[in-house]
């Protein structure tokens, strides 16, 4: 009797089911000696193998290896490699015995032959037709590492043997896992290679019957990623991209197309060129002005490296060139001023130094000469705007000092009345959007015919599509590029490459991103819509214009009036609204029918008390819209009707400083707010100007508090609101050590007279009636810090500005709220000059109130003194030896305080080595000057009175 004798008939095995089938065997080898186990199980494997019962012989051939780990010394290396290269192509071997092969083979040889053979049993698998198991890859890259044998090599070589064994298109979702970047790799080297991996198209009727749809569709995933990573692309047909390789992953895709190159879309427009295309994205908009606003991208022209020369020839390489200098000049302009330390005149210069560069700037220069003088509000702002840079900071005038000439800014009234009559963009719900920096991200609005999509990005994108349809759709992530729009039919994606439209079908998401297809059929595809078209508003006498050109819709009315100009893109901002495309505006329909009819018939008086108003701030620029226009009520009008009113503002204090600049005289009728005292002018510019109106603002505000009835404590009266005021370099509290150069001997005449400006601008605000009876104070919230005050001072921040008090001597304005500091700074204002300890509700004293020196008499009679007299002659030597001495602080701290220069100070008094804090330092300085001025010339700095407050006072 033979060992094998006592083996069970295979049928016999194949009826007892698997757990019998396992105890027959295991009772059959039961009386054989150690040493005829292994063979006796081998030989069920075989016998299992050919019946087609694999997960049997799979247990008998593990069975075979346990008897030779429980009997180490029956262990036969060369046998068992015999075995394995005999049952693993039959199918007889299971992924569990594979890998325990691999682990007993490296304990017991060394690497190099242990990677030998168990990369001959592997082989001996892809010659029969199959993958042995799926750690192939992991199992043999850890034998290779041992015999010195790199990783990319041993990869690559299980990647070509897989693809010319044509065993890709059965391979499991982990060997195509361990396999994709081999395989792209391997093809990326041969051609012959990259031929079989673009047939190894995975069978997804198998996959899916042994994993499910899921897994069947990343295993395909995973082809097409290891087609696109080498470069396969160049080598596929416009019908494969329709057929084989649809529903691809829209990355994956981008990238086969972009390897495949122009071929897949014959006859491809390019719209290069075309601006009034609203599906196309500008290539800069940098050269539209965001109105009231600044921004750091314009053109970095005074770097050390701009060369003026390329910039020449751009422009005389003919339209298209000229052209683009033109914008990004529009853009540098529309930014001078924007960082304080860049002489951006230097660069004008340079600019104006080259025939063909300073052609455009002439050029440019009288399109906003033109526009500043035309009553259209949008382009007149523009306009003011890019002048006022240009001659400010820019330094035009002393390069042509003849710029001004014929120009005489429109009037702004005329312009909001033009405007509000003409018709505005809010009437029909469109906002002032702005196009996205980057284009290739953000939202998205396209129309095709009658079809609006617009789409929200996130982590998701979200379309939603308006029109002849209604319908909203999730879609998973997106690359950037890529604008979504509705054919009527189906979800489409474009982008724009070399000029040339590419156009995708939506099929659905793989994974956690969209699957796309490529249809040669609609391959070129793009959205149709008009770059113009006409809209009424209601009540107007016909259709105004609304056209796109340059990244700008401009709307014009029927009398030729542009009463807007708005930024778009396909691509907007993530922040603030969209602006439909022109097509698309007429389908909105008005927001408030009466209102807009009522803006029609807007008449000049009432368009000028709403500008005057709108100077007053936003409050009272609200309570004169509803008196002269009651009709509006639609928050979204009432909105824009305000912002019209706002940019005609602008316009005024742009003009005022224009015409300061170019030495035009002021129109008869300003503002009082805006007006100077006629024997005190300044040197306006608009953040002067804007300062003053605020000033005065704050003044007309505190004052008529006083008319409410007094009491022994604060009391809220009301919260206003004031327009933003400008910087001007000092604050009421610094005011004193601010003009002190101003009388000194050494100061320069031109120090001198930019300091005597600036208090001739403070000499125009009501600072106080001649007897001081303004004070700046700093306040803190009551209570400690914490978390809960952190919640409380960000209501602060937001609430306490405005704030108007009625104190028990005259008033207070709360100004501003510092968080980082809990502290709020206001203005109390005492008509007798008479100022107590204050503390309203809620509030306690930050510290002591430094008193201010300036009111409108001092200042006044100090300028004339400077003026009559010249430099007091003040002995600075002497001055700082008096302060130390009479207020007990260091020299060093003394000098500090005086802010006197070394050059004019006796050699032996120390110039640095202060302690004294800033605040402290400007607060002794404060006392300096004598409250009459006419002191200086007689006395000298007031160092008695600075001392005398330092030692009441003092840290």
């Amino acid at each position: 009797m033979t060992r094998f004798s006592l083996l069970p008939a295979v049928a016999d095995l194949a009826a007892a089911g698997p757990k019998g089938a396992k105890k027959m065997l295991a009772k059959a080898a039961g009386p054989l000696p150690a040493a005829d186990l292994a063979p006796f199980f081998e030989q069920a494997c075989r016998e299992l193998v050919r019946a087609g019962e694999s997960e049997l012989a799979f247990w008998a051939f593990g069975q075979a290896r346990k008897v030779e780990k429980d009997h180490p010394a029956l262990l036969d290396l060369d046998r068992v490699q015999d075995v394995f290269l005999e049952l693993v192509p039959a199918g007889g071997v299971g992924p569990a015995a594979l890998r325990d092969y691999a682990k007993t083979l490296a304990a017991e040889l060394p690497g190099e032959e242990a990677h030998g053979r168990f990369r001959e049993v592997i082989c001996a698998g892809f010659d029969a037709g199959l993958i042995p198991y799926a750690r192939i890859f992991p199992d043999l890259r850890m034998l290779a590492r041992a015999a010195k044998i790199k990783k990319r090599d041993e990869e690559a070589f299980l990647a070509e043997r897989l693809l010319r064994g044509g065993l890709m298109p059965i391979a499991s979702h982990q060997v195509w896992a361990a396999a994709r970047e081999p395989l792209a790799a391997v093809a990326g080297r041969d051609y012959d290679l990259m031929k079989l991996l673009i047939a190894a198209e995975p069978d997804r009727a198998r996959h899916e019957e042994e994993s499910g749809e899921e897994v069947a569709e990343e295993i395909r995933q995973m082809w097409l990623e290891s087609l696109a990573e080498s470069g396969a692309g160049a080598h596929l047909s416009a019908q494969w991209f329709g057929a084989t390789g649809r529903g691809c992953s829209a990355a994956v895709l981008l990238k086969l197309i972009d390897q495949a190159g122009s071929r897949l879309f014959p006859g491809g427009e390019v719209v290069f060129g075309e601006e009034a295309d609203p599906a196309l994205p500008p290539p800069d908009y940098r050269h539209i002005i965001p109105k009231k606003e600044l921004t750091s991208d314009s053109p970095r022209w005074w770097d050390p490296g701009f060369d003026v020369g390329q910039q020449a020839a751009d422009v005389a390489s003919g339209p298209e060139g000229r052209e683009r200098f033109a914008s990004l000049l529009d853009a540098f302009v529309r930014d001078l001023g924007y960082f304080g330390n860049v002489d951006y005149a230097v660069t004008v210069k340079t600019l104006w130094d080259v025939p063909e560069t300073r052609e455009v700037l002439n050029e440019a220069v009288d399109v906003w000469k033109a526009d500043a003088c035309r009553s259209d509000l949008p382009f007149m702002y523009n306009a003011l705007h890019q002048l006022v840079r240009l001659t400010g900071h820019g330094g035009l005038l002393d390069l042509e000092p003849g710029v001004g000439e014929g120009l005489e800014p429109a009037d702004p009234v005329d312009a909001l009345l033009a405007a509000l009559r003409g018709g505005i963009p809010a009437e029909l719900a469109v906002t002032s959007g702005s196009p996205h920096k980057f284009p290739k991200s953000g939202r998205t609005i396209v129309q095709h015919l009658g079809y609006l999509t617009i789409t929200e990005r996130s982590w998701n994108a979200y379309a939603s599509v308006t029109g002849d349809h209604e319908l909203s759709v999730k879609l998973p992530q997106l690359p950037d590029g890529l604008l979504p729009w509705y054919d009527g039919e189906t979800g489409l994606l474009s982008r724009i490459q070399d000029g040339v439209w590419q156009t995708f079908r939506v099929e659905g998401r793989t994974g956690q991103t969209v699957a796309l297809t490529l249809d040669p059929d609609t391959a070129t595809a793009r959205p149709q819509a008009p770059g113009a078209s006409e809209v009424t508003f209601p009540g107007a006498a016909g259709p105004s214009e609304v056209r796109l050109s340059r990244g700008a819709i401009t709307v014009t009315a029927p009398d030729g009036t542009r009463t807007a100009r708005l930024l778009f893109s396909p691509v907007m901002s993530t922040k603030g609204g969209l602006v439909p495309p022109p097509g698309w505006w007429p389908r909105r329909d008005p927001v408030d029918p009466d209102g807009s009819a009522a803006l029609r018939c807007l008449d000049r008086e009432s368009a000028a008390r709403l500008m005057e108003a709108t100077l007053n701030g936003p409050r009272a620029a609200t309570d004169a819209l509803e008196a002269v226009l009651p009709e509006v009520t639609a928050p979204t009008l009432r909105d824009g009707v305000l912002e019209a009113a706002r940019t005609a503002v602008e316009c005024l204090l742009l003009a005022i400083y224009l015409r300061d600049r170019i030495g035009r005289p002021q129109p008869p009728a300003l503002p009082a707010l805006v007006s100077p005292a006629s024997d005190l002018p300044f040197a306006r510019t608009t953040a002067r100007t804007r300062w003053l109106v605020h000033q005065r603002l704050v003044a007309r505000a505190l004052e008529s508090v006083t008319d409410e009835p007094a009491a022994a404590k604060p009391y809220l009266v009301r919260t206003v609101s004031l327009p933003s005021g400008g910087y001007v370099g000092v604050d009421l509290d610094t005011l004193a050590g601010y003009a002190l150069p101003a009388v000194l001997p050494w100061t320069s005449d031109t120090l001198r007279e930019d300091i005597l400006d600036v208090l001739r601008l403070w000499a125009n605000a009501p600072i106080g009636d001649g007897v001081g009876a303004c004070r700046i104070v700093r306040l803190t919230p009551v209570g400690g810090e914490g978390q809960s005050s952190q919640l409380v001072d960000k209501q602060l921040e937001k609430a306490a500005p405005g704030e108007l008090w009625r104190t028990p001597n005259g008033a207070l304005l709360i100004l501003s709220y510092q968080r980082h500091n809990r502290t709020a700074t206001a203005v109390e204002y005492a008509p007798g000059g008479t100022f107590d300890p204050i503390e309203p509700p809620g509030w306690q004293a930050a510290r002591a109130p430094i008193p201010c020196w300036g009111n409108a008499d001092r200042v006044v009679r100090l300028i004339r003194l400077v003026t009559d007299r010249g430099p007091a002659p003040i002995d600075a030597a002497a001055t700082v030896h008096n302060l130390a001495e009479r207020a007990g602080l260091g020299v060093a701290d003394a000098v500090a305080v005086c802010k006197f220069p070394a050059e004019v100070l006796d050699d032996d008094i120390p110039t640095s080595g202060a302690t004294l804090s800033f605040p402290m330092r400007d607060a002794v300085r404060e006392r300096l000057l004598p409250d009459d001025p006419a002191d200086l010339w007689i006395t000298g700095l007031a160092t008695d009175a600075a001392a005398d407050w330092w030692r009441t006072h003092g840290e």
